[in-house]
């Protein structure tokens, strides 16, 4: 019972940081309009929470061999719940950034102790049990955040997001106190690789204003390609480093083996899926379709709910059906849902966005763990390195997922607004109404059109992992994995 408990703890801290990684997403358009942002200024809400979270993951070892389990999950709630605090009371985008990426380096802090603890103090009879629990927790709660959000701008202001789950941090922390347990003072000083750290954080940090400024300078801008060439620079001498050094924050010899590869690109590509379509939707509801945050929110439910059903079921399917098959059905459910978005118009009915979306959310509950399972199988006896690798690329692809998509937003409106504007002086002429009115009309098509690219080029994430299916690795006996399935249905 005692191990289920501090379970329950770190799976409390789980559910509290998770939900705001994602519940910002539908109050973009109350923050855009509020501190007077472009789109390529919001997205950083979205990506500073991302990137933050992905250096506190490479972090977290180092510090639970200095601080122990108690002291780290503590700092990381103290951590988390001051970001949430400097979010509330920000008054420019610059402390609103600084208090997201608080946040996430609490949230990727804690993710890592759950693995040590399932791992480490449950039967091997009792760990799928245990990770099915905490996995359940933690990538459901993404899903129920623009919900919860929704609700709360409607019934309050677009601030209180920012403190929504505070309440349960604070519990969570205090609880974690009194029971995880402390540093072992008989284990050996763990070193860590500051270089290593700081060299991936610069790469993505660069990679991500060269996007960003990259939508609203032009691409061939010279502080766009400074930016671009130095976060490829550091991510070549990050790789070249990450090679010779003893104890590297990301383990590199695991990719030479093929089958881990494919896991990894498959985490990659889910990663960018995931996080690109949590950060589309809520806008696309809100501004083309124009649902208040609350009704975005109850569109966005049905997805949420289908991708709780998915992913245990997946995660009981990989013991039995070949993970290439997870792969492929997942990534071709996830594209047909995104396909039917970049149809959406307007005036699409909101249960067939709904529909739309649960099928794009039942695809990544099906090919997430599918993609963890190809991974760490690969890593037989090595999974203290392998965690944090996969939990490095799903959140690596999900922040270049959103700038890329934010970028491509800003680039297609763009485009399709040009190619409208003919269109203006002769409506106007025609039909008689006001250039401003015929503008604002351009304006929303333009929008619409350049969202259904993105739904588009989300999709394509989703394709990609066919290919990728096919380098699974796995050899196995169709005709036994699929009576093993069909014991699920008995």
């Amino acid at each position: 019972m005692a191990n289920w408990l501090i379970l329950g703890v770190l799976a409390a801290g789980s559910i509290a940081t998770m939900t705001a990684a994602t519940i910002v997403n539908v109050a973009l358009p109350a923050v855009i309009g509020a501190l007077g942002l472009g789109q390529d200024e919001a997205q950083w809400l979205s990506t500073a929470f991302l990137a933050s979270s992905t250096g506190a993951m490479l972090f977290n070892t180092w510090a639970m061999a200095r601080w122990g389990m108690r002291a780290g999950f503590a700092f990381a709630m103290a951590t988390f719940t001051a970001g949430s605090l400097a979010g509330f009371v920000a008054q420019d985008l610059s402390l609103l950034i600084a208090g997201r990426v608080m946040q996430g380096a609490g949230a990727g802090l804690i993710q890592p102790m759950a693995m040590l603890v399932i791992h480490s103090r449950f039967p091997e009879r009792a760990r799928g049990l245990a990770l099915g629990f905490y996995s359940l927790c933690v990538i459901v709660s993404p899903a129920f955040g623009p919900v919860l959000g929704g609700a709360l701008i409607d019934a309050y202001d677009w601030r209180v997001i920012m403190v929504a789950t505070t309440p349960l941090a604070v519990l969570a922390g205090a609880a974690g106190w009194r029971m995880l347990p402390r540093r072992d003072e008989g284990a050996p000083p763990l070193a860590l690789d500051w270089l290593g750290l700081v060299l991936v954080m610069v790469s993505l940090a660069l990679a991500l204003q060269g996007l960003a400024h990259g939508a609203r300078e032009g691409w061939d801008d010279a502080g766009v390609q400074a930016r671009l060439t130095a976060a490829a620079a550091s991510a070549i001498t990050f790789l070249a480093w990450e090679a010779r050094h003893p104890a590297p924050v990301l383990e590199l010899r695991l990719f030479r083996q093929p089958g881990f590869c494919a896991g990894g690109l498959a985490i990659l590509l889910t990663g960018a899926a995931v996080y690109g379509s949590t950060w589309l939707a809520p806008l696309f509801l809100q501004q083309v379709q124009h649902y208040s945050p609350a009704g975005a929110g109850e569109i966005l439910l049905p997805a949420g709910l289908a991708m709780a059903v998915c992913f245990p079921l997946a995660g009981r399917l990989t013991d039995r059906v070949p993970l290439g098959f997870l792969l492929a059905g997942g990534g071709a459910t996830f594209a047909w849902g995104m396909s039917l978005l970049a149809e959406a118009e307007m005036q699409t009915e909101g249960a067939a966005i709904a529909f739309a979306l649960v099928l794009a959310r039942a695809g990544i509950g099906l090919m997430m763990p599918a993609a963890h399972a190809c991974a760490m199988r690969q890593a037989a006896g090595r999974l203290g390195a392998a965690a944090p690798a996969a939990t490095f690329l799903s959140q690596t692809g999900g922040a270049l997922g959103v700038a890329v998509l934010s970028a491509l937003l800003a680039q297609r409106t763009a485009f399709h607004g040009d190619a409208l504007l003919p269109l203006v002086n002769v409506s106007a002429f025609h039909v008689g109404v006001g250039i401003e009115e015929v503008s604002r009309a351009v304006w929303s098509t333009a929008l619409m059109l350049a969202f259904r690219d993105c739904f588009m080029v989300t999709g394509l994430a989703g394709l990609a992992l066919l290919p990728v299916a096919m380098l699974s690795g796995e050899r196995t006996n169709f005709t036994d994995r699929l009576k093993r399935a069909l014991t699920l249905f008995r």
